[in-house]
């Protein structure tokens, strides 16, 4: 197991789409505070501080995080199918539980370095343009750590849900335009549909798709933080256990 999760890391660094994808999101990440530092300073307005712009901003990593576990699906995992290296791998007499659960970890890996660079990228730029300021009153020291460990917790969800569908299409194409239809839409019909059906309204308060958007919340309940690290892990390990199953039975040609 342990080098078979070795090769699929190795696999990642050397995955040119996993390369392409981190420039693109750096690059993405430079300009995104820049533009908002030349707009404000064409308007007179005030600037953003680091610790400003990381609490406003950081629910918009959602959409990086949402692209990027599509995109890297497609590119990283789809596309042994269509290429035959996943045939190749799967009869190489390693049992498909492990085997998938390997390249589980290596494409959640991917996807977690990518959802980093967001917050930290734009919250260094930021703060050497106009000082990291101050973080909102009454929060502690703990609230970058907290954004960051969730950010990692909520991509790996995603992650798993990603690798399931691809397990079920196994062909880049299908497998990126349907997760980033899924990803943009799952949010807006869970909460459509739960406004209708009373049974779903707990579904959608505890999904990742929903709690995926309050990561960044300043200030919690007591309640609030259990429900947010519950939900991805639960997601996880659900999604995890219908991947192995999945690709188990899956004739890989």
């Amino acid at each position: 197991m342990y080098n078979l999760i070795r090769a699929e890391l190795f696999k990642l660094r050397k995955d040119r789409s996993f390369l392409v994808l981190l420039l693109i999101i750096v690059l993405l990440s430079l300009a995104y505070p820049l533009l908002y530092y030349i707009d404000n300073k064409t308007g007179g307005k005030p600037q953003f501080t680091g610790a400003e712009f990381l609490n406003k901003f950081v629910a918009s990593n959602g959409y990086v995080i949402k692209f990027s576990v599509a995109a890297l699906a497609g590119f990283f995992i789809a596309s042994e199918y269509t290429t035959g290296v996943m045939k190749s791998v799967a009869s190489s007499g390693n049992d498909r539980g492990k085997l998938y659960t390997a390249k589980l970890i290596g494409f959640s890996a991917g996807a977690m370095v990518i959802s980093l660079i967001f917050p930290l990228v734009s919250l260094a730029e930021v703060s050497m343009i106009s000082g990291f300021g101050h973080l909102p009153e009454g929060v502690g020291a703990l609230y970058i750590p907290r954004v960051l460990g969730l950010t990692l917790l909520y991509t790996a969800a995603y992650a798993a849900i990603g690798a399931l569908f691809t397990a079920v299409f196994a062909e880049s194409g299908k497998t990126i335009s349907f997760l980033m239809i899924f990803f943009l839409a799952m949010n807006m019909i869970l909460g459509a549909l739960a406004e209708y059906i009373p049974v779903l309204t707990a579904v959608y308060d505890y999904s990742v798709f929903k709690l995926l958007g309050e990561i960044g919340r300043p200030h919690m309940d007591g309640g609030d933080l259990p429900a947010l690290l519950l939900a991805p892990m639960l997601t996880i390990v659900v999604s995890g256990l219908l991947g192995v199953l999945v690709f188990r039975k899956k004739e890989i040609k």
